[in-house]
């Protein structure tokens, strides 16, 4: 589904540079470890790497990122990222290799757009990954769909124990999904985001 824009890391950093109120540290292919890093410490991160996606649904390209282990992270996200009504819902990234663990019924599907019923005993340690009715929308994620946020998701598995993410499309409440990066760093700047995760460059908003 990765057919949209790209952007060259050379645009990347022109971007970076025309901002005054942000700092920015270059991780080069480090940077999925330690957007997972920030993600299991209760951050909500944003992600804008590679081609845009196709579709109705961000699917790691361009994503708003979450603990989906912690209460907090869906009222967080939509009480002062998305700035939308509290019951709605997110859906789930989860590795491929974590599917037949959490639900009993589900087939290979990368699209979030079938919902799956989670085993029961896995729900209250995935609260913000599921809906009222215990299902889930998820993308199954495989290292030849989208080898980054493959190891982003892994390097999650590692520190939290379960290879699964919230996702939510990059833009904020009222503004279409980013496309170009000074989009991203627009949105990250006007909303609660903590981090930006931006073809390698890690930014962060200046302290006042």
């Amino acid at each position: 589904p990765y057919f949209g824009d790209s952007y060259s890391r050379t645009e990347v950093k022109k971007a970076l540079d025309g901002f005054s109120n942000i700092t920015y540290e270059d991780l080069e292919n480090a940077w999925p470890e330690s957007a997972a890093k920030s993600v299991s410490e209760g951050k909500i991160c944003a992600l804008f790497h590679g081609k845009m996606e196709f579709g109705p649904r961000a699917l790691g390209n361009r994503s708003i990122i979450g603990n989906p282990m912690l209460e907090e992270t869906r009222a967080k996200i939509n009480s002062t990222v998305k700035m939308r009504p509290s019951y709605q819902p997110f859906c789930p990234s989860i590795l491929e290799e974590e599917r037949k663990r959490l639900f009993n019924d589900s087939f290979s599907h990368k699209h979030m757009a079938i919902a799956f019923r989670m085993k029961d005993k896995y729900i209250q340690d995935l609260p913000c990954a599921v809906h009222v009715d215990g299902t889930a929308r998820p993308q199954f994620v495989e290292e030849e769909d989208n080898p980054n946020y493959f190891a982003y998701l892994k390097a999650l598995k590692k520190i939290t124990g379960y290879g699964v993410s919230l996702n939510t499309s990059f833009n904020l409440h009222g503004r279409t999904i980013v496309r170009t990066p000074e989009d991203a760093i627009v949105d990250f700047i006007d909303c609660n985001i903590d981090e930006l995760f931006i073809e390698g460059y890690k930014v962060q908003k200046k302290e006042l």
